[in-house]
C-alpha cells in the first residue's frame, strides 16, 4: 500500500534533523480546489520531432512551453538553440547559438514565457539567464556582471508569476530565487539540507493558479509547497510505487492536479491537488509508451500534456482522462457546550 505523506510546519519541532519529519496527511490542499476533477489515466496520443540537426528535428529537447495563443516553444539543448513551432505541431523558427560570450549557449536547460513579451531561458554550464524578445531576439543575460558574480549555480526550470516576477531553480546553491523586471533577487528560499523548507538540487518550480511555488527536488527525490513569500507548507513524499526518483519537472493541470517528470524512474507520476498519489506512466524505454529521461513538461490548449523526451530526442503528447474526485466524509459536527454560541 501507498503511504502518502505530508508535513505541516506547525507540527515540525526543533529536534528534527534529516529526514525525521512529522507527517500530516491532507493538511494542505496544493494545487487547487476541493472537489477538483482527478486524471484517472494518461496515454499518449502523438509524437513531435526526432533526432536530428534539421529544423523540426532535435537533439536531447529539455523543455517546453507554450505562449497564450498555442505556439510551442522547445529548449534543443544540444542543438544550442530553441525552436518555435506553430500551433498544430508546424516548425516556424528557431534561435540561438552555441558560445561562450554574450548570447552564446552551451547547455540551454528550461524556459519560461513572461506576459507575452519575453522568453527566459536558463543555461546551466554558463550560469546565466538569457532574457529574448517573443520572436527570439536576445535582450540580455542575468548571473554574472561586474556588480554580481555566481548569481546562480547551474540554474534549472524557471516559472513567472502574474506580477512578471522569475522564479528560478538554482540547483547548486541549492535555492529557489525570485527576481524582479530587473533581474534583480528580490527573494531567496532555502539552503542545503533535507529538512522542511531547505533543499537538495531543485530542479524545477511550477506555479498554482495563486502564484504558490512547488518545487521538485531531485536531490531530495520529493516535492516541496511554499507560500508565495516563501514560507514552507507541506512535502510531498512518498513510498510504495509513489515512491519518486530525482524528479527534475512539474505541473500544474487547469484542475490543480500535480504531474512531474519522475526522471530518475524514467516516468510520469501523477498527484492530485491534495498530494495524494494517483498513478505512474511510462518506464524506461524507445517505445511509444517509454521514456528516457523526461524533462520538462507543458500543457497545450486543448489540455494536453507535453512532454521532454529528452533522450529519445522527441517531444510526446499525452491526452488526460479525468474522473470525479473521491468523496471524502467530513467529521460529524460536534455540538457545542449548552450556553456558548455556535459561529
Amino acid at each position: 500500500m501507498t503511504a502518502e505523506r505530508f508535513i505541516n510546519p506547525r507540527a515540525v519541532v526543533t529536534a528534527l534533523v534529516a529526514a525525521a519529519f512529522a507527517y500530516c496527511a491532507g493538511a494542505v490542499t496544493i494545487g487547487g480546489e476541493e472537489g477538483a476533477s482527478v486524471p484517472a489515466s494518461v496515454k499518449v496520443v502523438g509524437f513531435l520531432g526526432e533526432a536530428g540537426r534539421e529544423d523540426g528535428q532535435f537533439n536531447e529537447p529539455t523543455d517546453v512551453a507554450f505562449d497564450r495563443s498555442g505556439r510551442l516553444y522547445v529548449v534543443d539543448s544540444r542543438n544550442f538553440r530553441l525552436q518555435r513551432f506553430q500551433p498544430g505541431g508546424v516548425f516556424e523558427y528557431s534561435f540561438g547559438r552555441f558560445g561562450w560570450e554574450g548570447e552564446g549557449l552551451v547547455s540551454p536547460y528550461a524556459l519560461a514565457l513572461a506576459q507575452e513579451l519575453y522568453i527566459y531561458v536558463s543555461d546551466r554550464e554558463r550560469n546565466l539567464l538569457h532574457q529574448y524578445d517573443i520572436y527570439g531576439k536576445y535582450l540580455k543575460s542575468y548571473g554574472q556582471t561586474p556588480a554580481i558574480t555566481r548569481q546562480f549555480e547551474n540554474p534549472g526550470g524557471l516559472a513567472v508569476d502574474n506580477l512578471g516576477n522569475l522564479w528560478v531553480a538554482d540547483t547548486d546553491n541549492h535555492k529557489v530565487k525570485r527576481l524582479n523586471a530587473l533581474g534583480e533577487t528580490t527573494l531567496e528560499v532555502g539552503y542545503y539540507g533535507t529538512e522542511l523548507g531547505k533543499f537538495n538540487l531543485p530542479a524545477d518550480v511550477a506555479l498554482d493558479a495563486h502564484g504558490r511555488p512547488l518545487v521538485a527536488e531531485a536531490g531530495n527525490s520529493r516535492l516541496q509547497y511554499f507560500d508565495r513569500f516563501g514560507s514552507p507548507l507541506a512535502v510531498i513524499l512518498q513510498t510504495g510505487d509513489g515512491t519518486l526518483k530525482n524528479p527534475t519537472a512539474v505541473s500544474f493541470d487547469r484542475f490543480g492536479n500535480i504531474f512531474v517528470s519522475d526522471t530518475g524512474n524514467d516516468r510520469l507520476a501523477v498527484f492530485d491537488a491534495d498530494g495524494r498519489f494517483l498513478f505512474a506512466y511510462g518506464k524506461f524505454g524507445r517505445g511509444g509508451k517509454d521514456f528516457n529521461h523526461p524533462g520538462g513538461l507543458a500543457f497545450g490548449p486543448a489540455g494536453n500534456l507535453y512532454v521532454a523526451d529528452t533522450y529519445n530526442n522527441v517531444i510526446k503528447v499525452l491526452e488526460i482522462e479525468y474522473r470525479a474526485p473521491d468523496r471524502v466524509e467530513k467529521p460529524p459536527r460536534v455540538p457545542a457546550p449548552p450556553g456558548r454560541d455556535e459561529n
